[in-house]
């Protein structure tokens, strides 16, 4: 056990770590087996290994610093970013990691870790309290699950956690949205946004932009019966889509 405090500390390790701490790349390859024989560690995937908490068998990391760890320029993006900023209605059992390298998907502890190949290279943090965590900061973020609806874990999904959020920066959002850099997006973006502006301190002129940014094709919000024109932002959505809080489109 004579390495285990330095790999608790490390949480998630690869073989370079721990030819780093012995020296010898043989004898590193040799504690690895012992400590996963022992149960003092597990091997996560290919290359990557967890310690366990000795006292309950559990991982010492999260599967948002699991997910970050896939590879150097790996995070957290889409409903896991929800999950992780605090404002998802629901808890999935799979992680979203975004990432420019190619990875396979695979499991662990029941949680699945996917890879999502990142429109944008933009809007992407290490938070202070969690500072083996790569995420998406909340701008990106909503603009993320705006533009894959499905990724955010569904419509409904989505205005669950736009309901939740206190509080976007314009700049960043407008941002995330030139990058994109697509008409749709803008679109959507307003429509949706618009209809939160207030609680989410967004002003005029942010609406104004998106606005300014969209043509006159007609696009669906998301694909269904039931749907409307809304002719301002140039859009088909569900009839009901805020009436369930008693509000109103205008």
């Amino acid at each position: 056990m004579k390495y285990l405090e330095q790999m608790q500390k490390k949480k998630l390790f690869d073989l370079a770590f721990v030819e780093h701490l012995t020296g010898n790349v043989m004898t590193a390859k040799s504690l690895l087996q012992s400590y996963k024989k022992a149960g003092y560690i597990v091997s996560i995937r290919r290359g990557l290994y967890a310690a366990l908490d000795l006292a309950n068998k559990n991982t010492l990391a999260s599967r948002f610093e699991i997910g970050s760890a896939v590879n150097e320029n790996a995070y957290i993006s889409h409903h896991s970013a929800l999950e992780y900023h605090g404002v998802a209605n629901q808890v999935f059992y799979t992680v979203t990691v975004s990432s420019m390298e190619r990875f396979t998907t695979f499991e662990y502890d029941g949680v699945t870790y996917e890879r999502y190949l990142p429109k944008i290279e933009k809007g992407i943090q290490t938070p202070a309290q969690t500072p083996l965590v790569s995420v998406t900061d909340i701008e990106r973020t909503v603009v993320d699950c705006i533009y894959d609806i499905g990724r955010a874990g569904g419509l409904e999904e989505l205005l669950e956690a736009l309901r939740l959020i206190p509080s976007l920066r314009e700049d960043q959002l407008l941002s995330c949205l030139e990058a994109y850099g697509q008409i749709f997006l803008w679109q959507k973006a307003g429509f949706l946004l618009e209809h939160f502006s207030e609680t989410l301190n967004l002003s005029p002129s942010f609406l104004t932009t998106c606005k300014s940014k969209i043509n006159n094709r007609k696009k669906y919000l998301i694909e269904g019966e039931k749907m409307v024109y809304y002719p301002k932002w140039k859009l088909y959505a569900p009839r009901d889509l805020f009436n369930e809080r008693g509000d109103e489109l205008v």
